[in-house]
């Protein structure tokens, strides 16, 4: 199949960890035990929600790991429900390549599910057992993240277009930016000294495995793109990425939507924080009233998020004009970057500096 013979290589790379999904995944979220917590955390600590923050530093040292480990409850519930998504966009998208194209390339993307299927799967076990320990339940983790409903949207949105064109071109063309931002999460949390050690050895294999994830996207999007005959559709599908890659964040975001909104402040409420102080917190923390940086570590992760991209966009078979146009685009929702560091506001810049932050 034309521009998909990189599948290979990565099959082979697979084919030497598949059977080890058990062992890696399943086994290695079954020893978790949340007896085991005590001082340990789940989550990068300058990753948590509010961190730094006046609200943060009001709460007692239990809330504040009792809130860390929530943020790792909702981000890998984000994940999961992620994974899912994609798991269904990836088995169409078999079904159309088995049907018209290479039966090897359909049978790596369908090895995709069963991987991603293993870890969501660890991921809920290790989830429900912290609820558990806080005396919350999974339906309550689900109350307090409105944004998992944006999973449907996206599945039936890529669906639609599919069944209108006859491929999945914009789904793997768009997908990687899901990727980087899981990627970026994942190298910040795998060198963590205090997250426990189990979680840590599981996020351990689960990037070892999105790495190869994130090889497969990178790859399928530019093939993707090439499949795109008409210049206008190119143009399209690259102005829709990068607003889809605008909208994706790590820690606060100028495009932060309603439901991502919420999600932060029903999970504030689930430490013990009422909803007006919830509300008031929220507020100054997405604004940056008190914190007009982000932590280090935050800040990092957002540099590191807009160099994938902008290496992406550097490898893609469009025009200069097209490519900086993408760049603006999603450089405009970073503008807490723009003087980071001596920082400029052109987006080569920016990838410049993250290069350097890697």
């Amino acid at each position: 199949m034309e521009g998909f013979e990189f599948t290979q290589r990565l099959k082979e790379v697979s084919d030497r960890f598949v059977d080890q999904l058990g062992e890696h995944f399943y086994l290695l979220a079954d020893r978790f035990d949340p007896a085991t917590l005590r001082h340990h955390t789940l989550f990068p600590r300058e990753m948590t929600w509010y961190y730094g923050e006046p609200i943060w530093h009001r709460l007692s040292e239990e809330q504040k790991l009792m809130l860390n480990r929530l943020c790792f409850c909702q981000s890998y519930l984000s994940t999961g429900v992620a994974e899912v998504a994609v798991n269904i966009l990836n088995m169409e998208s078999a079904l159309y390549t088995i049907l018209r194209g290479a039966p090897e390339v359909a049978l790596y993307m369908a090895r995709e599910v069963v991987e991603e299927m293993a870890h969501v799967q660890a991921f809920l076990k290790v989830i429900e057992r912290v609820l558990d320990f806080y005396g919350l339940t999974l339906d309550d983790l689900r109350h307090a993240n409105p944004s998992l409903r944006l999973a449907k949207t996206y599945v039936n949105a890529h669906t639609l277009l599919g069944w209108l064109r006859g491929d999945l071109h914009y789904y793997y063309f768009t997908r990687f930016a899901l990727n980087v931002n899981q990627k970026t999460v994942e190298r910040s949390i795998i060198d963590e000294e205090d997250v426990h050690p189990v979680v840590q050895a599981l996020l351990k294999n689960h990037a070892t495995d999105e790495a190869r994830h994130m090889q497969m996207s990178r790859a399928t999007g530019i093939a993707a793109l090439r499949q795109m005959r008409h210049p206008l559709a190119r143009t399209l599908a690259c102005l829709g990425y990068a607003r889809f890659a605008a909208s994706i964040f790590i820690g606060r975001h100028n495009r932060d939507s309603r439901l991502t909104r919420e999600t932060r402040i029903r999970t504030l409420e689930l430490v013990g924080v009422d909803r007006e102080t919830a509300e008031r917190a929220y507020a100054e923390w997405k604004n940056r009233v008190n914190q007009p940086q982000d932590p280090p570590l935050v800040r990092m992760g957002r540099l590191y998020f807009l160099r994938c991209n902008f290496e992406y966009i550097d490898d893609l078979p469009v025009a200069p004009w097209l490519k900086r146009r993408m760049k603006r685009t999603i450089f405009s929702a970073y503008t807490d970057l723009q003087n980071v560091a001596g920082l400029q506001t052109a987006p080569e810049v920016a990838s410049q500096h993250a290069a350097r932050g890697h």
